[in-house]
């Protein structure tokens, strides 16, 4: 018999186990190619606050290449962190493998319709907190789970910093010219000798995706500074909170502090 679930609960685990944005949408209409016992589709998203997150790993060993992705590897160990919690709640789901994700399902498409952003001018996903630097994941499941709605404001909109940015003029007012973005996972040979070439290579078996229209995107650059401990100590946590953003009450930083 299947335990009760519901969105709230669903989304308080998923931040937990470590995602910093959640949200819930239905698997219907143009992107979703899911099996037909999806009922939900749990959006998760990882703020990408440090370049690290998107160096990139190829390697060619024993007959085998490998890729790897820092960010995506987080994205798909807390969704299958989630997907065994629903499953063992009763209800069959998986996590999506990156993989998968382009013949399963467009998360960014997914990510707006769960409303943790908007399509940017980028070609992107937009987000409130983070603006576009923000990677995503997802657990499909056959929980039904109540779905968010997608933000009705529209707050990129003014603003064309991300064109210039592009070194190869990818974007523009009609959108993203993949054949000509840099960031592409598969490339023209002629475009993966520019990778090589002029992206950032960290070590001989990494590199750095291009990710120059999300740095240069002015909303949500403020969050995240980097932190060494042993540096910087006894900052207060309203330290790393984004401009603006409210402060947190004073209380107990662990669980049954303060109690008797």
């Amino acid at each position: 018999m299947a335990a009760q679930v519901d969105a709230a609960g669903v989304k308080r685990l998923a931040l937990r186990f470590g995602c910093d944005l959640v949200g819930i949408t239905l698997p219907q209409g143009e992107g979703f190619h899911l099996p037909e016992w999806a009922r939900s589709v749990v959006v998760l998203g990882q703020a990408t606050l440090d370049e690290a997150w998107d160096y990139t790993l190829y390697m060619l060993y024993r007959g085998r290449s490998l890729w790897s992705k820092p960010v995506y590897e987080r994205l798909m160990a807390i969704a299958g962190r989630l997907a065994l919690v629903l499953e063992q709640a009763g209800f069959h789901s998986e996590p999506l493998t990156f993989e998968d994700s382009a013949s399963l399902l467009d998360l960014r498409r997914a990510a707006a319709q769960a409303g943790l952003g908007v399509y940017g001018l980028n070609s992107l996903v937009v987000t409130r907190e983070y603006g576009p630097r923000v990677r995503f994941g997802a657990v499909y499941t056959a929980a039904p789970l109540e779905p968010d709605a997608p933000l009705r404001a529209y707050y990129c909109s003014s603003c064309t910093i991300c064109w210039g940015a592009c070194p190869d003029a990818a974007l523009g007012p009609n959108g993203l010219d993949r054949a000509r973005c840099r960031a592409e996972f598969d490339p023209t040979p002629q475009l993966a000798r520019l990778q090589e070439r002029e992206e950032k290579r960290p070590s001989p078996a990494a590199r750095l995706q291009c990710i120059r229209c999300m740095q240069a995107c002015p909303i949500g650059k403020k969050v995240g500074r980097p932190y060494v401990p042993g540096l910087e100590p006894n900052l207060p946590p309203e330290t790393f909170l984004p401009d603006g953003a409210e402060k947190p009450a004073a209380g107990p930083s662990h669980p049954g502090e303060g109690e008797e």
